[in-house]
């Protein structure tokens, strides 16, 4: 359930305070959003270990078939059609998550709503939306507002809104659909709704019903005095509450940092196929979650819980995957084919039972193309090129090079490629002579002649041609306090082209020169050719 506070909202000349969302069978609903073919159908929720596991939660179909909450699993199974599910706490945290981000999507101003008896769960949640009525309309508008949003992600739900918290909870949990009611009204509507809608503990139930009190009217009619000495503080904060009234002050929440989706499985999930529709279903929901603050991904870690072939280690086994994304993403269709070919290349070893999805939120991308701008490529679309071709050759030869703060030879590292904002281009002021050396991968083991320390031949590729000019040599060395010292000798020579690109034996071809760079490897005593200039 969802709190929503509506101060200086005014619906037929009265003031309003807060709104509430409440979705009824939480433990149901967390369960059933994530798999919409269980939808309409009905559902029971168990927990314990056998031979003590007992239906924890069903939903209204199951109840119309006669399964009720405390049944054993064994009792359960004897009515057609039911279907069960395991009770997952995790998998409720983030359902509740999901109901908090619809209520964010009003106001910054979000509190969580109060636990059941002694259930581990809430299934209500409190905001202020304090002059919200600007920016979304009438307080009815809003409440419809926020039933619309809570259905995109999976949940059926009640919308409550009144003057004080809990008389929107109670309201929330009372009538369905839409509730608005008016400030100062609170008494008459909750008056009418039974003791159970004020969350008493069934002890106190039970002595209420004995002395005749049935509704919330009948118990709000009871002397303060009375109810004091009877049922202490407690009962005097019910009966407030039964008036309507209620002076806690909203605690409000902090907004999450990141966005998580859980989903634990029937049964182990040993192909790819199977577990990417289970990531297809969970990334759905955070994208849906993401849109909702107009935020994107910029990192998704995903965790694989292993099944263990040993059961005497208790310990959990994961396979951890991380993405970071080059451009903030929130398509699921794309995140999922990232994840999908960094699975093929990283399968994890064992079947999977639990699947974890954790997403860093960003700012969405926001870019003006000019009118007379290329067309650049699309950032996804490059993504899942790049993913396919690091598969292929390998993961740290895909990217963009970088020089290192070194003078050793072939210093630079492979880093992430980032499409580069195009912009305008501006007439050049003046040409700039630059020089460009085509590297050989490996360099060509080469021999050098001298004549009176001059370097006269060059012999490569079975060739061996004259050196016409050159200049060097430039001497240098490095890391000599690593394990991998270095030491060369560098020179430029002008020699007919090793590799002509014209005829050979024709006259152009005795004419074609080239410019090399060679190098004397003093620690090994061999030459090479490293690279041409262009």
């Amino acid at each position: 359930m969802l709190f929503v506070s509506l101060s200086s909202t005014k619906f037929r000349g009265r003031t309003l305070a807060f709104a509430c969302l409440f979705v009824p069978d939480f433990p149901v609903q967390a369960a059933v959003r994530l798999e919409p073919d269980l939808r309409g159908r009905p559902v029971a929720i168990i927990a314990g270990a056998a031979p003590l596991t007992k239906v924890f939660a069903v939903n209204r179909e199951a109840r119309r078939l006669g399964v009720e909450s405390g049944m054993t699993k064994v009792q359960m199974e004897a009515f057609e059609g039911i279907t069960s599910r395991w009770r997952s706490l995790s998998q409720e945290a983030t359902a509740y998550a999901a109901l908090l981000d619809c209520a964010w999507m009003i106001s910054p101003r979000v509190a969580d709503g109060a636990k059941r008896g002694d259930h581990e769960f809430s299934d209500t949640a409190v905001l202020d939306i304090a002059g919200c009525e600007k920016l979304f309309g009438s307080p009815e508008k809003i409440a419809h507002d926020l039933s619309r949003v809570a259905a995109e992600v999976g949940f059926e739900t009640s919308v409550a809104v009144a003057g004080s918290p809990l008389a929107a909870v109670c309201a929330a949990q009372g009538f369905e659909g839409v509730t608005v009611i008016p400030a100062g009204e609170e008494s008459l509507r909750i008056g009418s709704l039974s003791l159970e809608a004020l969350r008493i503990p069934f002890e106190f139930t039970g002595t209420l019903k004995r002395w005749g009190v049935r509704t919330c009217a009948d118990f709000a009619g009871l002397p303060e005095v009375a109810i004091v000495e009877r049922l202490g503080q407690d009962g005097l904060r019910w009966w407030r509450l039964a008036h309507g009234e209620d002076h806690q002050p909203l605690i409000a929440r902090d907004f999450p940092s990141s966005f998580e989706e859980h989903m634990e499985l029937d049964s182990p999930v040993e192909l790819l196929e199977p577990l990417l529709f289970v990531l297809n279903r969970l990334l759905e929901q955070l994208c849906v979650r993401l849109r909702m603050h107009i935020l994107s991904i910029g990192e998704v870690k995903v965790t694989l819980t292993l099944e263990r072939n040993d059961s005497r280690r208790k310990e959990p086994l994961f396979h951890i995957r991380t993405l970071r994304l080059p451009v903030p993403a929130r398509d699921s269709k794309f995140l999922l084919k990232l994840l999908q070919l960094d699975l093929e290349k990283h399968p994890p070893s064992l079947p999977v039972v639990t699947v974890h999805i954790l997403t860093t939120p960003v700012k969405a991308r926001c870019q003006q193309l000019g009118l007379f701008l290329p067309l650049s490529p699309d950032p996804e679309r490059l993504e899942i090129t790049l993913a396919r071709i690091q598969n292929t050759v390998g993961e740290s030869r895909v990217g963009a090079p970088a020089l290192l703060d070194t003078h050793g030879p072939n210093s630079f590292q492979q880093n992430r490629f980032v499409l580069p904002e195009i912009k305008e281009k501006r007439a050049a002021t003046g040409k700039e002579a630059r020089a460009a050396m085509r590297i050989f991968r490996p360099p060509l083991p080469a021999t050098v002649e001298f004549q009176e320390e001059k370097p006269t031949f060059l012999g490569c590729e079975g060739a061996r041609r004259r050196i016409l000019a050159f200049a060097g040599p430039w001497r240098t060395k490095g890391d000599w306090w690593s394990e991998t010292p270095w030491a060369r000798d560098e020179w430029d020579i002008k020699v007919r082209t090793l590799r002509p690109t014209v005829q050979p034996g024709s006259r152009e071809s005795e004419e074609e020169t080239a410019l090399y760079r060679v190098y004397k490897d003093l620690r090994a005593k061999r030459w090479f050719v490293e690279g041409i200039y262009d």
